[in-house]
């Protein structure tokens, strides 16, 4: 793995927004490796991903008002880091990532639930250059603790500073049941993009990890290791606009 990327003024600016929540309301499984999922994937920002500590906000198992809390601090930091000197030189990034209990209507943070589209309403806000979210999210099932947008090819992402806009990552096709793993000790779908992220999907060799690399080790990853399971086979998937 590369040395992180240096999220120095002018350069880049990254921030992230980490959420794991294993509990999603009284008539639903309680999940097992949600929150374990989300400080995996803090880790790999802060350890590799050009996240400074100061930087990242993670919650656990919050209400809905401490996830709006926390976009509009973070809001609030995006907007101060555009006005400083030197910034319309860099790029201003934030990634976004949830594990935990959803339906077809939004995330369920335990009573609470986030609709989809307030969601992504509040991150077409946010004043970032670049905006990433990674959806790790659960629907319904006990024995594999079934999780739940449209399957899509694999893409590659240009690494320019001039990028804007938004990539957008689901862990399942709207249909499907994404899946934790009692062997694995997390959900399947974070389990192979942190790894991607940490080595294994540098397929080129080059000492880098692309977005598109990391998505298309998970996506073979995770369809391949859920083909024969009892939540049948699941296809991340993804809405880019960059």
């Amino acid at each position: 793995a590369s040395a992180p990327a240096q999220p120095a003024s002018g350069i880049l600016q990254r921030y992230a927004l980490i959420i794991g929540a294993n509990f999603g309301g009284a008539d639903r499984p309680m999940l097992r490796y949600a929150v374990s999922d989300a400080e995996r994937f803090a880790g790999v920002m802060l350890e590799l991903g050009g996240v400074a500590p100061v930087d990242q906000v993670v919650l656990r198992q919050p209400k809905l008002r401490d996830l709006f809390d926390a976009l509009d601090g973070l809001g609030a930091r995006l907007s101060a880091a555009k006005r400083a000197p030197g910034a319309a030189a860099g790029r201003t990034e934030l990634v976004l990532y949830y594990s935990g209990h959803a339906d077809e209507k939004g995330l369920l943070l335990g009573e609470d639930r986030v609709s989809y589209r307030s969601l992504r309403d509040k991150l077409d806000e946010m004043p970032a250059d670049v905006r990433i979210a990674v959806l790790d999210a659960c629907a319904s099932g006990a024995f594999t603790r079934l999780k739940g947008g449209t399957a899509r090819s694999p893409f590659a992402v240009d690494a320019s500073s001039a990028m804007r806009g938004h990539a957008f990552l689901t862990s399942s096709a709207a249909t499907e049941a994404a899946q934790e793993s009692d062997r694995i000790g997390a959900s399947y779908f974070t389990h192979y993009l942190v790894s991607g992220f940490r080595g294994a999907a540098d397929l080129s060799g080059d000492g880098r990890v692309t977005l598109g690399e990391a998505y298309q080790f998970a996506f073979a990853e995770t369809l391949g290791r859920t083909v024969g399971t009892r939540g049948g086979p699941q296809h991340p998937s993804y809405d880019i606009n960059l």
